[in-house]
């Protein structure tokens, strides 16, 4: 269980939101949506503290494998030697085939689409047997083929681990189908919660352009 109580976020001394309040379940996904300047990656960074952050924009470096990237990524979990410990290693082969990336295992990470490359950054938070999962923008810069890749991976890695998943989005649309519920942080600083049934008028609270047909 995530729980987060009266958590104020501010850039600097301006308060971007004075009150940030919210529970989640495990096997959650969460879509959190704003207008830029509102303050979700600023939320995503506060939460770091209870959960795995999976930043944007990291290169596809040539020169390592599949494998070598996402222990790279698990160096905290790894002996003196470099190694990671034989159940994490173990994991991180199941994480592998959870994420349709067992076939991929020796493959340049370079080589893999955006959308894959995006799922091999998952893979890292899964092997660190994170409880919560945050991205920021996880779709960003894909095409629509990988947008939905990943999107749906979200979906089946909540499903399947029971994990909670939280993570922001511009593609609302796409994003706001597969997520279960909706955080919603608006240009004047508040913050809504949405319930299931509820996410598309969330969505339109923090983007009062939308038509009412979203």
């Amino acid at each position: 269980m995530m729980e987060v109580r009266h958590l104020q976020l501010s850039h600097g001394t301006r308060i971007l939101c004075p009150d940030v309040s919210f529970t989640a379940a495990p096997g959650e996904l969460l879509l959190l949506v704003g207008p830029n300047g509102s303050g979700k990656t600023t939320l995503l960074k506060a939460l770091s503290a209870q959960g795995v952050l999976i930043p944007t924009g990291i290169p596809k470096r040539k020169g390592f494998t599949v494998e070598e990237f996402i222990r790279t990524g698990c160096y905290r979990e790894s002996n003196w030697a470099g190694k990671l410990r034989d159940e994490v290693e173990a994991r991180m082969q199941s994480v592998l085939d959870l994420l349709g990336l067992g076939e991929r295992r020796g493959q340049d990470i370079a080589t893999l689409s955006d959308g894959e490359f995006q799922k091999a950054c998952i893979a890292v938070g899964l092997t660190r047997k994170a409880e919560v999962l945050l991205l920021d923008e996880p779709t960003a810069y894909l095409d629509v083929e990988n947008r939905l890749m990943v999107l749906r991976t979200l979906a089946s890695v909540v499903t399947e681990t029971g994990i909670t998943i939280l993570f922001s989005s511009h593609d609302i649309h796409d994003a706001t189908r597969v997520a279960h519920r909706v955080l919603a942080l608006t240009a004047d600083g508040s913050f809504l919660v949405s319930g299931p049934e509820n996410k598309a008028k969330a969505v339109r609270t923090a983007f009062p352009q939308l038509d009412e047909n979203f």
